[in-house]
């Protein structure tokens, strides 16, 4: 097995320098004579083999960056008003849980995952499983400004791992490999090209939306499911973190966009150092100069200051006005609003830094001190009941049964004990009609006819286990078993 893995590895290095002259003009044209000393043709390698080598590269890819792609699963709670009052009567409504599918990929042996901020954020449980099929339960750490978060999973044994890449390196049609899981096809592989680099993008989502400034564009089929899974490029190395598609009926039509890798490298090393990601604050909305602009402004390229900054904001302090270019920050040229941006972002707050600027033509410094920019909150935990199980419950008594709606009442005198709660990150919850109101009559092998009883077989209840459940739905009997995270 290892000599076929450096074998495969030879093959990516190899062909990724031959995929360059492919398809060149040399390849199809015809061999003349005189092209040789010798006055014959020199031999070439048939077009057919070095499409079989092609295809032996992407094969490669997939072999080797594969195993660290995992799919995940983000179970939400759904408030009772966000439910379908028709479909869920009233005695239904409490919350309910909902799950999304994403992608993520491995990045580090101990079980740290990068995948996308919106697969699962705001999420009551995140469920992680492997391209083995093999599935963990996860902890998140989060960052809404870039889109990114980490899940940790913990194993005894090493976990596959993705090697980084490099996209500023990345060009307009070097290869681009999607792996994910679209519509939950886990594993599925997809082909294109770079179509584009740093593109702007304003997305609204269920968040109220968020700004990328610097995403690749790529026409490898990138769908629903396939956020947080990485781009790569021909040597499989990922460079990018699928993110976001253009698209009006929801599937691909060839224009996707993914968080360039070196951009996640920042959110990665603060997420694991500090849980958080702090940011640089000065306080400007820059455009780029065009070169339209260029000759008027009296530079070549820079970040335009097009309104006056934020009052008391760094850049007002310093003397930064509408009219002037940002040409320099420190001994770092700035050529375009992407470069301000990611240069004040990933300044340590509390930094004084020098700008070099242009003013009506003029160039002069300013100095200026970085603040931290303000952090959108984060959802607070749900508390939930406690114990593995998830479930509260109270004795069955006239009272009790006369506030139950009419088509679940039950005599007083039943045999077991009444849900009053359900923790809807439990175990409990994954049971669709186990709702309050419903009665239990038995866990597992213990009948539960007081709150006490119930209370000692629940209590025995640890992560891995198969929980049996009788219980009772108005006049109807029924039977589930639930898996314990």
């Amino acid at each position: 097995m290892r000599n076929e893995g450096v074998r495969r590895q030879k093959t990516v290095r190899g062909v990724a320098t031959l995929l360059t002259g492919l398809l060149a003009i040399y390849s199809f044209a015809p061999v003349r004579a005189d092209d040789s000393k010798e006055g014959k043709p020199k031999p070439q390698r048939p077009i057919n083999t070095m499409l079989v080598d092609l295809q032996e590269a992407f094969a490669s890819i997939a072999d080797e960056a594969e195993p660290a792609v995992v799919t995940v699963f983000s179970t939400k709670s759904r408030k009772a008003g966000e439910e379908d009052e028709a479909a869920f009567p009233s005695f239904m409504r409490r919350p309910r849980r909902a799950t999304g599918t994403g992608s993520g990929v491995i990045i580090r042996k101990d079980g740290w995952i990068l995948t996308n901020d919106h697969v699962v954020g705001g999420a009551d449980r995140v469920t992680v499983r492997l391209n083995d099929g093999r599935e963990f339960t996860g902890t998140v750490r989060r960052d809404f400004r870039s889109d990114l978060a980490l899940v940790k999973i913990d194993s005894e044994l090493p976990f596959p791992v993705a090697k980084l890449g490099d996209s500023d390196g990345v060009k307009i049609g070097h290869w681009a490999v999607a792996i994910g899981s679209p519509y939950r096809y886990e594993g599925s592989f997809s082909v294109g090209v770079i179509s584009s680099l740093q593109r702007k993008q304003d997305i609204m989502d269920g968040s109220g939306g968020r700004f990328y400034p610097n995403m690749l564009q790529t026409d490898a089929a990138i769908n629903p499911g396939n956020s947080g899974g990485p781009l790569l490029n021909i040597q499989g190395e990922v460079i990018g973190i699928n993110t976001a598609i253009e698209s009006d009926g929801g599937g691909s039509i060839g224009i996707g966009f993914a968080i360039p890798i070196n951009s996640a490298k920042f959110v990665v090393k603060q997420l694991l150092e500090k849980g958080k990601v702090s940011y640089g604050y000065l306080g400007v909305s820059p455009t780029s100069v065009t070169p339209r602009l260029a000759s008027t402004l009296k530079v070549e390229r820079g970040a335009l200051i097009d309104r006056d900054p934020e009052a008391d904001s760094p850049a007002a302090k310093a003397g930064l006005r509408a009219g002037d270019v940002v040409v320099g920050i420190n001994a770092k040229p700035v050529k375009s609003e992407l470069d301000l941006r990611t240069i004040i972002a990933q300044t340590l707050p509390g930094t004084s830094i020098e700008l070099k600027i242009v003013r009506d033509g003029v160039q002069q410094s300013l100095t200026a001190q970085i603040e931290e920019a303000q952090t959108i909150e984060q959802e607070k935990p749900k508390v939930g009941v406690k114990g593995k199980f998830g479930v509260e419950v109270q004795a069955i008594s006239e009272q009790s049964v006369k506030d139950l709606p009419r088509r679940l009442r039950v005599p007083a005198t039943t045999s077991g004990v009444l849900i009053k709660a359900i923790d809807p990150t439990a175990a409990a919850a994954d049971i669709e009609d186990l709702v309050e109101g419903a009665i239990i009559l038995k866990i597992n092998d213990t009948e539960t006819k007081t709150v006490s009883a119930f209370q000692t077989a629940t209590a025995k209840i640890k992560s891995g286990d198969q929980v049996r459940v009788y219980y009772q739905l108005g006049k109807l009997k029924k039977f589930a078993v639930v898996s314990v995270d």
